[in-house]
């Protein structure tokens, strides 16, 4: 897409151009609230996250739930792309489809408490990698356990 308007952030995938994201397997996604925005240091919100983590599978056919937690500003999970056939899922629409579902949960929140906010929760795009083995995935599903502790030490 040419830039036709500079002050427009240029954005850059960093996705293997020559991967097809609808292959099976897991997958590790990182998510980011709109200008890192700490929405979640406080747990009110986390309720809509973990139901609507959970309730995915039913949104998108052909996925499997891994790991997944939630940090003050992001959260990381993994998740295994199992479909058959032609209409297979692909990462993309795993991730559009948990932020539409929490955006909106958030918008109905706020608006209940009176709370004024913006249009957007979640950061345009999404930071994946591509679990390749055991001992990555292993890795992987400790870096995420891991994780909240991490953020408490600093």
């Amino acid at each position: 897409m040419p830039q036709d308007h500079p002050d427009l952030p240029n954005r850059h995938s960093m996705r293997l151009q020559t991967y097809d994201y609808r292959s099976p397997g897991a997958y590790f996604v990182t998510i980011c609230t709109e200008k890192r925005q700490r929405f979640f240091a406080q747990p009110t919100l986390h309720s809509y996250l973990v139901e609507t983590w959970h309730l995915l599978p039913k949104y998108v056919p052909g996925i499997t739930l891994d790991e997944f937690v939630i940090m003050p500003d992001h959260l990381h999970f993994i998740v295994w792309l199992e479909g058959t056939g032609t209409n297979l899922p692909t990462l993309s629409s795993v991730v559009k489809t948990y932020k539409s579902l929490t955006t909106v949960a958030w918008l109905k929140h706020n608006k209940a408490r009176g709370i004024a906010c913006g249009r957007h929760l979640w950061q345009q795009g999404y930071y994946d990698h591509i679990i390749r083995n055991d001992h990555d995935l292993d890795a992987t599903r400790q870096y995420i356990r891991d994780n909240p502790n991490k953020t408490r030490e600093d």
